[in-house]
């Protein structure tokens, strides 16, 4: 059961969300410990192996050995247990007289010694054992038995041989009795052990050792598939690191793009000046502003000029030329709050914000020297260029299209006037001012 509140001494913490690892400051992180995880557990599990295998093999020769002395005893036990009340010298006579009746002994058409027991193989084969022919003028009695195999005795017969076909891998014990020709019941037993040796793949270590491989081949399987999820994983994380990075570039041309195509929409492509629906739009937002915050506005109208004569007699490149150095000029003398854009033709309307009528001539005044002080440059050659000004300033209640109507009347009061100069309208009196330069 967790507890409710986290406490410096516990693992972990519970939360709404999530259950979250403390880790101690200063040792290693997560990320690390994972991959030290990653690193010990092959070397802890190949180390598992090695003493699985200098176990098992040592152990696998131990029985194996282990059963072939307890065949060897179990052999000699049963000679023993056969010949009871008998000296040893003389069962050492009558167990050499025995082995002498096996003439010889074959496995796998291979002769054998067979003194101190049989040792055959590797693998099954073909048993030969023939015995000698009894001494002349007598008729012992001499039968066999292969224990593991016969499970009664049998009699010799006069072909005086046996043979067991594909003897399998284990332990026997071959028994030889002779009875005596009196009719004695004094019988002797010889017994002679017999070791058929599996092949190396039947035998334990061998055996063990495919287990140990098996499980070395299961644990390299399982690496290898590791890595490959993790590099596998490594290659999505980089292709979605990729991608998101793709998308985010993508998302800012788009948006790059979508500012420019707004701009473009917005923006007169000759002068780089707001273009009429864009300037009435802000026109029409400080309006509401102004009637909101109760501040002035000033709106002025410029005109070119005799800008017909200019594209008349140079040509409409030139014209273009002294428009776009026009807006140029307007621009270097605006506030940054100011306005400017083109109305039609050779007209500009320029809003001041904030701006009282009477600041209203001089900045009107300002902008009218910046286009008439300096010639133009042109393919042509410097032009001479003049503008004349309209100034209307917003009394706080007239609508939108008034405002515009007093600026376009003062400018036509300006043209006939002698151009080159500035009028206001909307004055107090019916008159108009004129400002014209020096």
């Amino acid at each position: 059961m967790l507890a409710e509140h986290a406490r410096p001494d516990d693992p972990t913490r519970r939360t709404d969300q999530e259950c979250e690892q403390w880790v101690p400051s200063g040792s290693p992180s997560l990320r690390d410990r994972r991959r030290l995880t990653a690193v010990t557990r092959p070397l802890l599990a190949l180390l598992l192996l090695g003493i699985l295998f200098g176990f098992l093999t040592p152990l696998s020769f131990a029985i194996d050995r282990l059963d072939a002395t307890g065949q060897a005893s179990h052999a000699a036990l049963v000679i023993a247990a056969r010949t009871p009340s008998l000296h040893g010298a003389r069962n050492a006579i009558q167990n050499s007289h025995l082995r002498s009746l096996i003439q010889q002994m074959h496995f796998n058409q291979t002769a054998l010694s067979f003194d101190q027991g049989v040792t055959v193989g590797p693998g099954p084969g073909n048993l030969e054992i023939q015995f000698a022919a009894p001494a002349s003028g007598t008729s012992d009695l001499l039968r066999y038995r292969l224990l593991g195999v016969d499970t009664e005795w049998k009699e010799a017969g006069k072909d005086r041989a046996v043979l067991y076909n594909q003897l399998a891998p284990g332990h026997y014990e071959f028994d030889l009795e002779q009875a005596e020709s009196s009719g004695t019941r004094d019988t002797q037993i010889e017994s002679i052990p017999i070791i058929v040796i599996s092949p190396y793949w039947q035998t334990g270590w061998f055996r063990a050792l495919c287990i140990i491989f098996l499980l070395f081949l299961i644990l390299a399987l399982h690496k290898v598939r590791v890595d490959y999820l993790l590099q596998r994983t490594l290659k999505l994380q980089e292709t979605v690191t990729q991608t998101k990075a793709e998308l985010t570039l993508a998302a800012k041309i788009a948006g790059d793009a979508q500012e420019a195509l707004k701009e473009q929409a917005l923006k007169d492509g000759l002068t780089g000046l707001w273009n009429r629906k864009a300037i009435f739009a802000m026109l029409e937002r400080e309006v509401c502003r102004a009637q909101r915050d109760k501040f002035p506005i000033t709106l002025l109208m410029l005109d070119m000029d005799h800008f017909k004569n200019i594209n008349d007699t140079h040509g409409h490149l030139t014209g273009d030329e002294v428009l776009r150095e026009a807006a140029g000029r307007l621009i270097e003398v605006m506030r940054p709050y100011d306005f400017a854009g083109r109305y039609g033709g050779e007209e500009f309307l320029v809003v001041l914000p904030s701006c009282s009528p009477h600041n209203g001539l001089l900045r009107a005044e300002d902008f009218r020297r910046s286009v008439a002080e300096r010639p133009v440059p042109t393919a042509h050659g410097p032009l001479a260029v003049t503008c004349s000004v309209g100034v209307a300033a917003y009394d706080g209640k007239m609508p939108l299209e008034d405002l515009i109507h007093e600026a376009d009347k003062a400018l036509y009061n300006a043209k006939r006037q002698g151009r080159n100069c500035v009028c206001a309208a909307n004055q107090p009196g019916p008159r108009l001012t004129r400002l014209v330069s020096s």
